[in-house]
């Protein structure tokens, strides 16, 4: 109807000519007295001519709102295009900013620490960090083009939990944290490598904000879940929730200069990846409890 009233009101000209037309037949016809049935057939002539050509015109009409409607939807697809292409290239440059900014910390204490007598074991510990940033940074990447990279499949869990424990073995000795894991003799459905490279930064990030104290990792096989426990500085109530947003590190980041905010962002992509259901509970100055269940198979 808001289409039918925009097109009479844009041939408001015939409808101007069609009533001066009509005035002064009807005139004409009136003074000179002669015959109004003529009249109202040249009327009905008229009007009947009118009618096919608004007919003629309002097909046009049609023919170029639709015309244009789409051009609109192309332009409006191109702008989402166009915006969603700049939101990932600025996506791209802000997690390298951090991440050159995270890289610096390391280098910066291997050139401190170079002609100090323990300089061989703190050295090694920092170049550990220098690799595990540069594979957080390769890994982030990898997530842009996961669905081409994705094996899920039945993932033996010990062996998963193993391989990350061996990589962080130098960090657990060299702050003296204990580790409290026994095998669980479970097998979840998943992707091992996305599962094992979630773990890490579990791992890691419990490994950072632990001074000292342990680390525990329970599965329950009832409930399908997997737990990583730490003693360490906690996270305040009103940054859980926001924990997992990308570039969030909270009053934890302030503290630790080192921190980005990028590996539990990291963890929660690949979680909802994998269709893993994270749980967290932290208490300040207590520790934090990651809980991760697992699909039933």
């Amino acid at each position: 109807m808001n289409r039918l009233w925009s097109f009479l009101k844009s041939e408001y000209r015939i409808f101007i000519t069609l009533l001066c037309t009509v005035l002064v037949f009807g005139g004409v016809f009136l003074f000179a007295n002669l015959d109004m049935q003529y009249f109202i057939l040249s009327l009905e002539v008229i009007l009947f001519c009118m009618f096919i050509f608004l007919i003629k015109e309002w097909i046009n009409y049609v023919k170029e709102e639709n015309i244009l409607q789409e051009m609109e939807n192309i332009q409006i697809e191109n702008k989402a295009l166009r915006n969603k292409m700049i939101e990932e290239r600025n996506d791209l440059e802000e997690y390298f900013l951090l991440w050159i900014h995270q890289i610096k910390t390391p280098i910066t204490v291997c050139n401190l620490i170079l002609g100090k007598p323990d300089a061989d074991y703190r050295l090694k510990e920092q170049i550990f960090y220098i690799e595990d940033y540069t594979n957080m940074a390769m890994n982030y990447l990898k997530l842009k083009t996961r669905t081409s990279d994705m094996d899920i499949c039945e993932a033996d869990l010990d062996s998963i939990i193993s391989g990350v424990i061996k990589k962080y073995s130098i960090i657990f000795i060299e702050k003296k944290i204990k580790l409290n894991y026994k095998k669980t003799e479970a097998k979840v459905v998943s992707d091992t490598k996305w599962l094992s490279i979630l773990l890490e930064q579990v791992i890691s990030n419990a490994l950072k904000y632990t001074k000292s104290g342990e680390i525990t990792i329970l599965y329950d096989k009832k409930t399908n879940k997997l737990t990583v426990k730490d003693t360490g500085i906690g996270i305040p109530s009103s940054d859980i929730k926001k924990i997992f947003d990308r570039g969030y590190s909270g009053f934890n980041g302030r503290l630790n200069e080192k921190s980005s905010g990028l590996g539990l962002y990291m963890v929660g992509k690949i979680a909802l990846l994998l269709g893993i259901t994270i749980e967290v509970e932290s208490e300040v100055n207590i520790g934090s409890e990651f809980s991760f269940i697992f699909k039933n198979r």
